[in-house]
C-alpha cells in the first residue's frame, strides 16, 4: 500500500502576489487618508495656540485697563520699552534663544504663557536659516502691525491709518472684526508684526498656507478661524527679497480680506 500524500500549507507564487496586489491597493487607499489625519491634526493644534495667544491677549487687555498689548520693531531687543514678543528673524543673535519670547523683562506675554512651543505651528518648518545657518524656529505667529504699536513707525506703512491702542477703539471700528494673529510664511516672517499695505495691492508680509492651501488666523473677539487662500499668488508666496516687504499682487482677493481686517482710516 502506498503512503498517503502529505498536504502542503505553501502560497502558490499566484496567490502570494493577489495578496500583495491586495496590500499595495489597500496602502495606496489608506495612506492619504492618514497624511490628510496628520494634517489636521496640525491645523487643530495651531488653532489652539493661537486660541491661547488671543486669550492671552484678552487677559493683558483685561489687566491694563483696557490697553492693548504693545506692538513695534525694536532692534536689538530692549527691556526699556517692552513688546507683546520681541526679536527679528534676520537678526542671528536673536535667532538663537527665545528669551525675547519667554523672559518677563522682555515680553508682556510672558507673565500668562510660559511655554515657548504655543508660538510655534506644528506645521512650520523646524529651523529657519540666518546667515547661511540654520536655527531653530521660535516662532510661527506674528500681530496685527496696527495694534499697540509703540516707537519709531515703520514707515514702509501708511501712518494715515489707526493704530488701536484700546480694545474700545476696535470693538466700534471695524464692522469685519480684527485680526490679532496669523501664522505667517517661514520665508516672509521677520518682526513681531504682520505688516500691510493699506493702500497699495502689495503683501509686506505673506500669510502662511500650510494648512490646505490656508492659514489660521485669531481675532480680537476670541475665535480662530482657518482661511483657506483664494489666488495661487498668496498660496505660492514667491519673492525675490521677502524682507524688501513689498511684492505686488493686483486684485488679490486675499489681500484685500487681510486688508478690511487689518484696521481703518483716521
Amino acid at each position: 500500500m502506498k503512503p498517503r500524500a502529505q498536504a502542503t500549507n505553501a502560497f502558490t507564487l499566484i496567490e502570494l502576489l493577489v495578496v500583495i496586489a491586495i496590500i499595495a491597493i489597500l496602502a495606496a487607499m489608506l495612506l492619504p487618508a492618514v497624511a490628510k489625519a496628520k494634517m489636521q491634526g496640525k491645523r487643530v493644534r495651531c488653532i489652539s495656540n493661537q486660541k491661547q495667544l488671543a486669550v492671552t491677549w484678552a487677559l493683558y487687555v483685561n489687566d491694563y485697563n483696557d490697553f492693548v498689548p504693545a506692538n513695534g520693531n525694536y532692534d536689538p531687543p530692549t527691556p526699556s520699552v517692552k513688546l507683546w514678543i520681541q526679536g527679528a528673524f534676520w537678526n542671528a543673535s536673536v535667532g538663537r534663544t527665545d528669551t525675547y519670547i519667554v523672559d518677563p523683562n522682555y515680553a508682556q506675554f510672558a507673565n500668562y504663557l510660559k511655554n515657548a512651543r504655543v508660538y510655534n505651528c506644528p506645521a512650520d518648518a523646524p529651523t529657519v536659516k540666518i546667515g547661511n545657518v540654520d536655527y531653530p524656529k521660535l516662532r510661527s505667529y506674528s500681530m496685527n502691525a496696527y495694534l499697540g504699536w509703540v516707537g519709531p513707525w515703520d514707515t514702509r506703512m501708511l501712518s494715515t491709518y489707526r493704530v488701536f491702542k484700546k480694545y474700545s477703539e476696535m470693538t466700534v471700528s471695524m464692522p469685519n472684526g480684527t485680526y490679532l494673529f496669523l501664522d505667517v510664511h517661514p520665508s516672509s516672517i521677520c518682526w513681531p508684526y504682520f505688516g500691510m499695505h493699506m493702500d497699495r495691492e502689495a503683501f509686506f508680509n505673506f500669510p502662511g498656507s500650510s494648512h490646505n492651501k490656508g492659514g489660521v488666523v485669531s481675532f480680537s473677539d476670541g475665535h480662530v478661524e482657518t482661511r483657506r487662500w483664494k489666488d495661487a499668488r498668496t498660496v505660492a508666496a514667491v519673492s525675490p527679497d521677502y524682507h524688501s516687504h513689498y511684492d505686488v499682487s493686483p486684485r488679490n482677493a486675499d489681500w484685500t480680506w487681510l486688508r478690511d481686517r487689518t484696521t481703518v482710516r483716521k
